[in-house]
């Protein structure tokens, strides 16, 4: 039997973008799925609406409503830990997939026991309708040092919408960011995804068809946008601590001996990324 994947998907307040979504896991070539939706505490039962109608095509769809709102970090790791799939994946209530999408990175893992993660082909949406394909960063290395070092230098955290092992998943971890980024949760997903990078290589699937859909124009709960010096600030101090947090894994995974690549890597990232927002200005997801 084909190993089951289980799919999570956190929902708050979008039921019509909800509806997208399960459209497209429904439109799967890949059968053997658990669906998790979690609904974060939204009034009224529109999304429950929403889910009740995929029950036909989606055979084991589970809808789960909080009882009060979860922070973004506690809600994604609710759903994985309700998961029962060898495979996990996350799915925003925004995103698409496309139909080949958990069959192709099933089959790409099964083939390579040793990976820890498959990311397929990103498609960033601007506006209903407007896309264009984006670079999808991963880190097909032999060792990992070497892919470490790739994805300190410079990254996106497009796979973190991949195929995981969950096994590798759940020994993830984000502790937190210093003041005054306590209560921010921008660029987590960097921190988080670097065990997986440590633990396994991570693929691109050679079929372009593969696609995550990222629709980038709808509202984010974690956009956050201070403008002015507090902004700039707030910017190079989370990018500092991310940074920080990469030099604490690599010394606790890889070994100490390992930063004397590692920090001096990191440091000219953190210059090149100095470099850009000079130029350009922080990013508003930044």
């Amino acid at each position: 039997m084909t190993p089951l994947v289980t799919i999570g998907i956190p929902t708050y307040k979008r039921p019509s973008l909800l509806t997208r979504t399960l459209a497209a896991v429904a439109r799967q070539d890949y059968t053997n799925l658990e669906v998790l939706v979690s609904d974060n505490a939204t009034p009224g039962d529109a999304s429950a609406k929403a889910v009740e109608r995929y029950r036909g095509q989606i055979p084991r769809l589970v809808y789960t409503k909080q009882a009060s709102t979860l922070g973004p970090i506690r809600h994604f790791m609710y759903l994985l830990g309700q998961a029962h799939g060898r495979y996990f994946m996350w799915l925003a209530d925004d995103d698409e997939i496309s139909p080949n999408y958990v069959g192709s990175l099933v089959a790409l893992l099964e083939a390579n026991p040793l990976a820890s993660s498959a990311a397929a082909h990103w498609l960033l949406m601007n506006a209903e309708g407007k896309g264009r394909a984006m670079h999808t960063s991963y880190y097909p290395q032999g060792t990992a040092l070497a892919r470490v070092l790739r994805f300190i230098w410079g990254s996106d955290d497009a796979f973190f919408y991949g195929l995981h092992r969950i096994d590798r998943l759940r020994q993830a971890s984000f502790r937190g960011y210093w003041r005054p980024n306590r209560d921010i949760n921008l660029n987590w997903a960097y921190v988080f995804l670097l065990d997986l990078v440590i633990r396994g290589r991570v693929l691109l699937t050679p079929d372009t068809s593969v696609r995550f859909i990222n629709h980038d124009y709808t509202e984010k709960s974690y956009t956050r946008r201070d403008g002015g010096l507090t902004g700039v600030l707030r910017f190079l101090i989370r990018r500092m601590n991310v940074h920080y947090l990469y030099w604490e894994k690599c010394a606790r995974l890889l070994g100490p001996a390992s930063l004397l690549l590692v920090v001096p890597t990191s440091l000219l990232s953190l210059l090149r990324e100095g470099g850009t927002l000079l130029w350009h200005g922080p990013h508003p997801n930044q």
